[in-house]
């Protein structure tokens, strides 16, 4: 359901258009046309150590969720090993417009979602970025470090595509981090996460580095 007209929500700022980090207060328009409420994936920032029971929630309601998770190893009694969230409060979920804001309404205090800044509405991720994402994800690399919403800093790198190896088809960039090349895959603005280094003859450099 839209939001009433004037009312306001606290959001963060979108894929595609973003400053990342940055708080938004935005208005939303009422109109929702067929093409903006049709089911897609959107980021949400979940707080209070919520993720879980949101997740419950929305799957509840037959929404497909996807929650980045590594496994680790815990030492207690014995060797144990979990799945644990890359970062603890990052959710996607796939639904329509209409019920993300509507969800939003009636929990307005355990999360935010990422807007479009140019629309003022929820971020809309497009399901190619959201697929290359979630593929390299799932991927159990002990090496995978996550490095922030801030998806600007490393596109002076080359950007390839992996042509063998675990990470076959999909896209990113390679760049140093701490005197290592990584390879970076990510949702623009929301999340980034880098990765071990790929053998050179693994890829195939789609944009040349700017550096």
């Amino acid at each position: 359901m839209p939001l009433a007209a004037g009312e306001t929500v606290g959001t963060l700022c979108s894929p595609g258009s973003f400053r990342a980090g940055e708080w938004e207060m935005c208005t939303l328009s009422t109109t929702m046309t067929a093409k903006t409420d049709t089911s897609g994936w959107f980021a949400l920032k979940v707080f209070y150590r919520r993720t879980a029971s949101i997740e419950r929630i929305l799957n509840d309601a037959g929404c497909e969720t996807y929650v980045p998770r590594v496994v680790v190893e815990k030492i207690d009694g014995g060797v144990k090993y979990a799945a644990s969230p890359y970062v603890s409060s990052l959710l996607f979920v796939r639904c329509t417009e209409s019920y993300l804001v509507d969800f939003k309404k009636s929990h307005d205090t355990d999360f935010l979602y990422y807007i479009d800044l140019a629309t003022k509405r929820p971020g809309r991720i497009r399901d190619e970025e959201f697929n290359n994402f979630r593929a390299a994800t799932l991927i159990q690399d002990p090496e995978a470090e996550y490095l922030g919403s801030d998806t600007s800093w490393f596109k002076d790198g080359a950007r390839v595509r992996v042509t063998q190896g675990v990470h076959a088809g999909r896209e990113g960039w390679i760049r140093r981090i701490k005197g290592h090349k990584r390879f970076i895959v990510c949702i623009e603005g929301v999340s980034a996460v880098a990765f071990q280094a790929i053998p050179p003859a693994f890829l195939e450099v789609l944009e040349p580095s700017k550096r």
